[in-house]
C-alpha cells in the first residue's frame, strides 16, 4: 500500500469507526491500515464492478423552486438561501417533494458519469446533491432511499468529489437513519448482498439501519431479526477479494449493539471459522459474549446522527480554511533550506519557558470505597526522550476524572483538548474524563470517569494503565501503581506530588514524534530556522529539562482544598 493510499484510506477507516459508534485511537486506525494492506497481499486488487443504470432516464421534471439546483455552474447568483429553500419546500406535497428530490440525486449522478466519459462535458459541483440529501432528511422522504442508495453504490472518486475528502461522507447515512423504516429492511439486505459496492459503503448503511431502534424502539426486533439475516447471507461463504471479512466484523458490531443475541451462536461459529480482523470488535468473540447482553442500543453518536449537522460543521471548518487561505503569505516564511543558521537572532524571545499546567476538575472528588490505600503513582510520557515522569501519591478512593486533572496538573498539559483511561487486559472500556465530553451523549464503549475510583482499575502494586491526552497529538502515558500503603493516623488524604523530571512538551506541537525531533534539532542543529520558528511560536526558548517541581507541586496541592485527615 503507498502513502497515498493509506492518506485516502485513514479518513474512510476513522468514518467507520464512527459510524458503528466505536470509540478509536490512532493506534487502532493503524492496525485497521496493516491489516487492509496484509488483505490486499493476500488476495489480487478486485477491480470496482458496480454497473450504473442510465440515471439521465431516471430524472424527471422538478418544481420551479428546485430548478436552480439543476445547474451545472459553479458561480449561480439564483441558488437559493438554505432556509428558504426549505420554506419552499415545506409548501409541496410530500409525494411531489420526494420524487423531485430522487430526481436531483439522478440528475447530479448523471451529470458526473457524463462528465467523467466526455471531457467536453461541464461537470456538476457539489451544492445541489447535499441539498437534496438534507431536504430529504428533513421532510423524512423515505421515497427517496432508492435514489441515497445510488450514492453509496458509487466509486471511491466520487465519494472524494461530492464528500470533500470524506468530511461530508457521513450525510447519506444519516439521513438514511432518518428515514427508513421497518418495511425498508429488504431493501436494505438487497444493498448489503450485491457484488461490485465497496465494503465501506455497505457498512455505512448497516450501521445506520441498525441504529433505527433508537428512534423507533419499537422496531428493535425487527432490526434483530434483519441482522441475523445478513450474517446468514455470510455464513457458508465470504469472499476476501470484496471484502466480506471486513464488513463480516462490521455487522457482528452492529448485532452488539442491538443486543441481538439470537445472532451469538451464529458470530462464535463464525469466528471459529473465519479470519475475522478484530478491528471493530477489538475484544474478538470475547467481548461478543461479555457485551452482546448489556450494550448501549445504537451505533452512530448523537452529534453525527444529522445531515445538516456534517454539512455545517464542514461549512464552518471550510470557511476558517477560507479566512487562513487569505492571510497566508509565501513571503512570510522562509525556506529552510536556504536560510542561513547565522541569522539566527533570539533577543525578542523570553529567556525560558514558563509552567502551563491547568485543568478544569476544580477540587478533588472522592468516592466510596471500603478500605482506603495510599497508591504511589508513576507516570511516564511513552516514547519520550528525555524520559518526562512525575510521581503521584493519590487516595485509592479518588474519582479517575481527579486524577485525570492531578496527571495534567503535574505533566504541566494546558487542558485544550480531550483525555481519557485505557485499561489493560480483560476491561476493554475506555473511561472519559473530560468534563465537557461527559456531559454529552458517550460513545458505546466508553464509561463515565467521574463514577469510576482510582481502585476501580488498579489493586495491586504493579498494575498499570493508560492515560490519553489530545486525541490528535495522541499523548501516550504509562500509569504504574507503584507501591501500597496505609495512610497513618492523621496523615491527610491528599493528591500529593512526589516528584518528576524533564518538560512536558508544548501543547499542539505535533505529536511524540515532532517532540523528538525538537530535541533532536537542540542537540544537533540548535542555531536551525526550523528551532527558530519554533521558538518563535513558543514566545520563548524551550528546555527539554525544564521541570519547576515546587511551582507544579503547589498547583497539584490546589486539588486538595481543605482535606479530610
Amino acid at each position: 500500500m503507498t502513502n497515498e493510499e493509506r492518506e485516502v484510506l485513514r479518513p474512510m477507516i476513522e468514518a467507520v469507526f464512527r459510524e458503528c459508534g466505536r470509540a478509536f485511537t490512532d493506534e487502532m486506525v493503524e492496525n485497521a491500515l496493516k491489516r487492509i494492506d496484509e488483505m490486499c497481499n493476500e488476495a489480487p486488487e478486485k477491480p470496482y464492478t458496480y454497473k450504473h443504470p442510465d440515471y439521465g432516464k431516471m430524472v424527471k421534471a422538478v418544481p420551479d423552486v428546485l430548478k436552480p439546483l439543476l445547474d451545472t455552474s459553479d458561480v449561480n447568483d439564483d441558488l437559493p438561501d438554505f432556509d428558504d429553500l426549505m420554506d419552499d419546500c415545506s409548501r409541496l406535497e410530500h409525494s411531489t417533494l420526494a420524487e423531485a428530490v430522487s430526481s436531483l440525486i439522478y440528475f447530479c449522478l448523471d451529470r458526473w458519469h457524463r462528465a467523467k466519459d466526455d471531457e467536453s462535458i461541464d461537470g456538476i459541483w457539489l451544492y445541489p446533491l447535499h441539498m437534496a440529501i438534507m431536504i430529504a432528511e428533513r421532510f423524512e422522504l423515505r421515497e427517496c432511499l432508492p435514489a441515497l442508495l445510488e450514492t453509496e453504490r458509487q466509486d471511491r472518486e466520487f465519494a472524494e468529489s461530492f464528500f470533500d475528502d470524506c468530511d461530508l461522507v457521513g450525510m447519506v447515512p444519516a439521513c438514511i437513519y432518518h428515514i427508513v423504516t421497518e418495511e425498508d429492511l429488504p431493501m436494505m439486505t438487497s444493498f448489503v448482498g450485491e457484488r461490485g459496492i465497496y465494503t465501506f459503503s455497505k457498512a455505512e448503511v448497516i450501521a445506520a439501519v441498525s441504529t433505527l431502534p433508537r428512534r423507533l424502539p419499537q422496531t428493535l426486533p425487527a432490526v434483530q431479526q434483519w441482522l441475523c439475516g445478513l450474517l446468514s447471507i455470510f455464513a457458508d461463504h465470504i469472499d476476501p477479494k470484496v471484502g466480506d471479512v471486513m464488513l463480516l466484523e462490521a455487522i457482528v458490531n452492529c448485532c452488539i449493539h442491538t443486543r441481538c443475541e439470537a445472532a451469538k451462536a451464529m458470530i462464535i461459529r463464525m469466528y471459529s471459522k473465519y479470519k475475522m480482523p478484530n478491528l471493530l470488535v477489538p475484544g474478538g468473540v470475547n467481548e461478543v459474549r461479555k457485551t452482546i447482553k448489556r450494550a448501549t442500543i445504537g451505533a452512530l453518536k448523537e452529534e453525527l446522527e444529522s445531515a445538516e449537522t456534517i454539512y455545517e460543521n464542514a461549512a464552518h471548518s471550510y470557511d476558517d480554511d477560507e479566512d487562513y487561505d487569505e492571510d497566508y503569505d509565501d513571503d512570510d516564511f522562509d525556506d529552510y533550506e536556504e536560510v542561513d543558521d547565522e541569522d539566527f537572532d533570539d533577543d525578542d524571545l523570553a529567556p525560558r519557558q514558563e509552567y502551563c499546567g491547568h485543568a478544569y476538575g476544580g477540587k478533588a472528588r472522592h468516592l466510596p470505597v471500603k478500605v482506603l490505600k495510599k497508591y504511589t503513582l508513576r507516570i511516564e510520557l511513552e516514547k519520550s526522550d528525555p524520559l518526562v515522569w512525575r510521581e503521584l501519591e493519590v487516595p485509592s478512593s479518588l474519582s479517575l476524572t481527579s486524577l485525570a486533572q492531578a496527571i495534567l496538573l503535574a505533566m504541566g498539559w494546558d487542558e485544550d483538548h480531550l483525555h481519557h483511561f485505557l485499561p489493560f487486559g480483560k476491561d476493554r472500556y475506555l473511561y472519559v474524563t473530560s468534563l465537557n465530553e461527559i456531559g454529552s451523549s458517550l460513545y458505546p464503549g466508553e464509561r463515565d470517569g467521574s463514577r469510576y475510583g482510582v481502585s476501580h482499575l488498579l489493586q495491586k502494586q504493579g498494575d498499570s494503565i493508560k492515560f490519553e491526552y489530545d486525541y490528535g497529538d495522541s499523548w501516550h502515558h504509562a500509569v504504574k501503581l507503584q507501591a501500597v500503603s496505609e495512610y497513618a493516623d492523621g496523615e491527610p488524604r491528599a493528591v500529593v506530588l512526589t516528584g518528576g523530571a524533564n518538560a512536558c512538551p508544548p501543547d499542539d506541537c505535533g505529536g511524540i514524534h515532532c517532540y523528538r525531533r525538537l530535541v533532536q534539532l537542540m542537540k544537533e542543529r540548535p542555531q536551525s530556522a526550523e528551532l527558530q520558528d519554533f521558538y518563535e511560536w513558543m514566545g520563548s526558548k524551550w528546555d527539554p529539562e525544564f521541570f519547576p517541581q515546587e511551582q507544579t507541586a503547589k498547583a497539584v496541592a490546589r486539588m486538595n482544598g481543605d482535606v479530610d485527615k
